[in-house]
């Protein structure tokens, strides 16, 4: 199977598009982030790609970047609700720079309403993992703020594991074997820098 798709890239987009029919089922995870947690969601997002997970990742959103340019709050705000729509779960990066986020609060509710509530309203069981937290290593999960305490919390690199394990329905047995992406020693893990080892 191809690889994850960044849905936020024009071709990206147009290559998720022509292979819909084989991959449309596969989850699509926005990842909600500070500005200055970049490079941290890069490593991220292609730790999804590489487990065959769509993602969104705004960097290479050519619309949203304009709106940004244009400093058009409007735009800005329009183009995030579109990832939004298009993705199935949601990825809260949080370090302690999120609290200082004016639009990562914004995400995580129109991401209640667009994902979850959506899927309430359609008859879907709630899936408290569509709505995820994943914390850097720079902060703990007792720092979070209540309204993300209710979210399924990934503190590590081996709750990410399970969480790439559920949303896919794969066993983690056969993702590493598919994907080679888990290793049970610390120093092979691609996100040893990212996250807290083990947890």
């Amino acid at each position: 199977m191809a690889k994850g798709y960044n849905k936020a890239e024009t071709f990206d987009k147009i290559y998720w598009l022509l292979e819909s029919k084989s991959i449309k089922d596969r989850p699509c995870v926005f990842l909600s982030h500070k500005e200055e947690d970049k490079s941290e969601c890069i490593k991220i997002a292609e730790y999804l790609k590489e487990a065959e997970i769509d993602y969104y990742l705004d960097e290479l959103d050519n619309d949203l970047q304009q709106a940004v340019a244009q400093r058009n709050p409007e735009l800005i705000t329009e183009s995030i609700k579109k990832g939004i729509r298009e993705s199935t779960h949601m990825l809260v990066v949080v370090s302690e720079k999120t609290y200082k986020s004016q639009w990562v609060p914004f995400e995580i509710g129109y991401g209640h309403s667009a994902i979850l509530d959506k899927g309430l309203d359609e008859g879907i069981k709630e899936n408290k993992i569509k709505l995820s937290v994943l914390t850097l290593k720079d902060i703990s999960e007792k720092n979070l703020p209540d309204y993300l305490q209710v979210a399924f919390i990934i503190r590590g690199t081996k709750s990410l594991n399970d969480y790439v394990s559920k949303i896919t329905n794969r066993l983690e047995k056969s993702l590493i074997t598919e994907t080679k992406l888990f290793s049970n020693t610390k120093i092979n893990h691609p996100l040893d820098n990212v996250l807290n080892y083990r947890l």
